[in-house]
């Protein structure tokens, strides 16, 4: 452990930690540290609790490893940290051990009611100065060398029969397979833009009840009373009421069973999505694209347009009537499938997206390429 001064302000040592994480933190082109994301910081940590959290690391330490380092007994030491993860500013395994988190802090705070009365409007107003406006999403979405954090994962049943369907590349076979329990919370995203009076989806799409937290994750919300706990017939039942209504399911571009988080995101709100939906400055790999690609049968199409409405990417466009797709702009997710009438439009396996065998892989290497 690096040897902390009396001089080092606990803020900095935290920041200075947060550094080592894989995406990094928002910083300028010349290595300072986005005093918007500062600012951000002291509002998640007290003094008091950023003096506790300067002794954490960005991998999990144990309560015993923590306890020498902040010179306090076992018991103390557990009821500080336990408290303080129960505020949603650091990151807990069962109990046992604890770390600082970076991407957790983002969307905690829009998802667990203690964090987020913290934060309010004046964290929704930082986030949009730090991720937006300085392009930190850039950095959160993906590597410096185009690694995308996560993926794209298409409904089953868009899907063209003849097609090879891996339950790790569907949303269904993932909350088949994925580590209980399933607990269902709200969509920090669309929490944040409701709080600033910009979420362009308001008629659209819930904040209620469309993020899914798995395994690990999930038994953290259920432990300090928040989420829904649902049974895997119930999260099938919830993901094809999502399905319909257009959101777009992404999740760890990993292929391992134990996700963590699967995401319901809208074209307008997801901090991964608008990296290619909304910003001005695009990113296009803001999110690793599906290895399905929608093909239109021409024989069956009727020209209702409704494909064309319900792509986000603005892949799908009618063509004397017909619906045609550009490939280059398709992520296949299958939202323009899940509903064709006809079943004209369906998703073809292509294999086009390198998928991770598992995080440790993923995070390894988004960190050696933002830091070559």
């Amino acid at each position: 452990m690096r040897d902390l001064t009396e001089a080092e302000d606990p803020y900095d040592v935290i920041l200075k930690k947060m550094r080592e994480y894989p995406n990094d933190i928002p910083v300028d082109t010349n290595g300072n540290i986005s005093e918007a994301f500062r600012e951000y910081i002291k509002l998640m940590f007290t003094p008091d609790e950023a003096v506790i959290a300067q002794h954490l690391d960005i991998k999990p330490l144990t309560v015993n490893e923590i306890a020498k380092r902040i010179g306090k007994e076992r018991k103390e030491t557990k009821i500080l940290l336990r408290e303080m993860a129960d505020k949603g500013i650091i990151q807990d395994i069962g109990g046992y051990s604890y770390f600082l988190t970076v991407a957790h802090l983002f969307n905690i705070g829009f998802k667990y009611s203690k964090a987020m009365e913290r934060l309010g409007k004046r964290g929704a107003e930082l986030y949009q100065q730090f991720f937006i406006k300085e392009k930190y999403y850039k950095r959160y979405e993906s590597s410096d060398a185009g690694t995308p954090l996560t993926r794209i994962i298409p409904v089953n049943t868009s899907v063209d029969h003849q097609s090879q369907i891996s339950n790790a590349e569907e949303i269904h076979g993932i909350i088949e397979e994925c580590q209980e329990p399933i607990v269902i919370t709200d969509c920090p995203c669309r929490n944040r833009k409701e709080i600033l009076g910009e979420r362009e989806c308001k008629d659209k799409y819930p904040i209620k009840e469309t993020c899914f937290q798995l395994g690990p994750f999930g038994h953290y919300f259920v432990e300090r009373g928040e989420g829904k706990v649902l049974s895997r017939e119930e999260a099938h039942q919830v993901v094809d009421k999502l399905a319909k209504l257009g959101l777009i399911f992404t999740t760890e571009n990993v292929k391992v069973a134990n996700h963590l988080i699967v995401c319901c995101c809208c074209e307008c709100c997801c901090a991964f999505l608008r990296g290619v939906t909304r910003f001005e400055d695009k990113n296009d790999n803001c999110v690793a694209r599906s290895n399905y690609i929608a093909k239109v049968n021409e024989d069956l199409c009727e020209g209702c347009g409704l494909c064309e409405k319900r792509c986000v990417f603005k892949a799908v466009t009618l063509i004397d009537e017909i619906s045609s797709v550009n490939s280059t702009k398709c992520y296949g997710c299958g939202a323009c499938a899940v509903t064709c009438p006809t079943r004209a439009i369906r998703l073809h396996r292509e294999e086009r997206s390198k998928i991770f065998g598992n995080l440790k892989e993923l995070t390894e290497t988004i960190y050696k390429e933002n830091r070559m």
